[in-house]
């Protein structure tokens, strides 16, 4: 019998949507002369254990309560041989719609807060949505505008007091750079900055 080489690289294909790829890519693909796309999540330590919590030997109990998904693309997550011989190689289709969903709440997460803090200057919502599909990757394809718009219009909210304390660590600074100049005193530097 041929034993294993514990260094082989082995996989599980999740299904998932296409801005959770998009993701899980930019956060943590480790390609190889084998796979170009193939995620590990060995460095997001709370991810990963929950990853291999999910992971199953065939067992598909519960598969009834979910009736189906509409996931139009794939992810490789990598695992070991030791986590293959330990764990399993498969989720089941109800876990693997609990990991989309932690995964799905992390992307929109990121979305609130940068769009959420790009409209505390003023920006234009379609303006900050264009700048988050810029630096995350995620494309039209991926996750369409209108989509996003309606999922921030239910779920962003804007606190009418945070331009003031945006302001404020603005303000704060040019003090702070002012004084290390020399351009005003110690003093005025405290009476600018303890003014309400």
């Amino acid at each position: 019998m041929k034993k294993k080489n514990k260094k082989e690289r082995f996989r599980v294909i999740i299904p998932c949507k296409s801005y959770v790829k998009a993701y899980l890519l930019a956060n943590y693909n480790r390609p190889d002369e084998d796979w170009a796309e193939i995620v590990n999540f060995a460095e997001d330590k709370p991810l990963h254990d929950y990853f291999l919590s999910l992971l199953r030997k065939g067992e598909e109990r519960y598969d009834s309560r979910v009736k189906g998904t509409r996931y139009r693309d794939q992810v490789s997550i990598e695992i070991t041989y030791d986590q293959f011989s330990r764990y399993g190689w498969m989720l089941t289709l109800t876990d693997t719609v609990k990991l989309n969903t932690l995964l799905e709440r992390r992307v929109k997460q990121m979305l609130y807060m940068y769009v959420g803090t790009l409209r505390v200057t003023g920006l234009p919502l379609m303006d900050c949505v264009r700048r988050f599909r810029d630096r995350t990757g995620i494309s039209e394809w991926d996750w369409d505008t209108d989509s996003i718009r309606k999922d921030l219009q239910r779920h962003l909210s804007f606190a009418p007091d945070a331009m003031d304390i945006f302001l404020q660590k603005i303000e704060q600074n040019i003090w702070r750079t002012l004084s290390e100049t020399g351009t005003i005193s110690a003093k005025a530097y405290n009476q600018y900055t303890h003014r309400e």
